[in-house]
């Protein structure tokens, strides 16, 4: 029975498991409602087949061209999508992703993967355990032995692929976010750019336990990680119209106690009145002839004002396009 006779038969009994369907130009087959495991779609062409329904778990998909099929409403789960290259109308309303690697995959403009279809809106290599398990356990759980495009085994270390998991997280998200931000999903375009941001801010921490960076890099890694976090603590990386607010009350209250404790004069609540007016430029009448060093607090005060004006208005701004 020839491999295309067994996955026929397979079909028709809705459980289709352990083919070797590498290299093959696979046309109008139908998957809908099949739980399909442990099969090899490496280098496949699938051109207009449907999984609508399907349960697809430890499958290789590395090298696949998919045209103009469906996933609806399939789980995908442990199958391996690097280099996947999906064109044409390919449908993922509804479909479920989880524990699937999507490095370096690319999806078209009309084979688009939003932000509903990622399972608990996590990647893969975000989680240790779960891609451990992927990494080490393929050779049993799924297709067998990994061999690269030119079907050559190498010296592949999933250690090392666990270390590089930060880099690859940072690289889809952001992917991710100039795809959905470019077909006008803002919203999912702004969640990925955030996670992508995060990411960053991880892969470059993990770099400096590495030896590959001198030592001026890893300064340079641990400035841009503290201005990464400063970003993010504050702004959330211009997102978080909460944290803007909360730094904008924090910035208030905090010149506050440093005007009352400056100016020995001032009680509390007439120090937070200068304070509020400072942030919009305002100057006060219960400061006269005060230090140089009042007059220094001032200025920086409405400097940091305006800053945090400007940035409150590019969120808002953000809030109101999204809707």
């Amino acid at each position: 029975m020839s491999v295309l006779d067994e996955l026929e038969k397979k079909i028709a009994l809705k459980a289709v498991e352990g083919l070797d369907l590498s290299g093959r130009v696979l046309e109008g087959i139908d998957f809908s409602g099949c739980r399909i495991s442990k099969v090899n779609f490496k280098k496949c062409e699938l051109v207009g087949c449907r999984f609508r329904g399907a349960v697809i778990e430890w499958c290789d998909f590395r090298y696949v061209k998919v045209q103009d099929g469906t996933f609806e409403d399939c789980s995908i789960s442990f199958c391996d999508f690097y280099r996947a290259f999906f064109d044409g109308v390919v449908i993922f309303n509804g479909a479920r992703l989880s524990n699937s690697s999507i490095n370096k995959a690319y999806f078209g403009d009309s084979a688009l993967i939003k932000k509903e279809n990622l399972e608990g809106g996590r990647i893969l290599q975000q989680d240790e355990k779960a891609y451990r398990k992927f990494l080490k356990d393929w050779h049993t759980m799924g297709t067998g032995e990994r061999s690269n495009d030119v079907g050559a085994f190498s010296d592949w270390s999933p250690d090392a692929a666990l270390k590089g998991r930060w880099a690859e997280c940072e690289t889809i998200f952001k992917n991710f976010s100039a795809q959905w931000t470019g077909r006008g999903y803002i919203a999912d375009g702004n969640w990925a750019y955030v996670r992508g941001r995060k990411m960053e801010r991880k892969r470059m921490w993990a770099e400096l336990s590495g030896s590959k960076l001198s030592f001026g890099a890893k300064l340079r890694n641990l400035w841009k990680i503290f201005l990464n976090l400063l970003s993010d603590l504050f702004f959330g990386y211009g997102e978080s119209m909460l944290r803007m607010i909360l730094t904008y009350f924090v910035a208030v209250f905090l010149f506050a106690w440093i005007f009352c404790s400056k100016v020995s004069l001032l009680e509390y609540g007439q120090a937070l009145g200068i304070s509020l007016k400072n942030m919009v430029g305002m100057d006060s009448d219960l400061l006269h002839d005060v230090s140089p060093l009042v007059d220094m607090l001032n200025i920086v005060q409405t400097t940091v004002g305006i800053v945090l004006t400007g940035i409150f208005g590019f969120i808002l701004g953000n809030k109101i396009r999204n809707q």
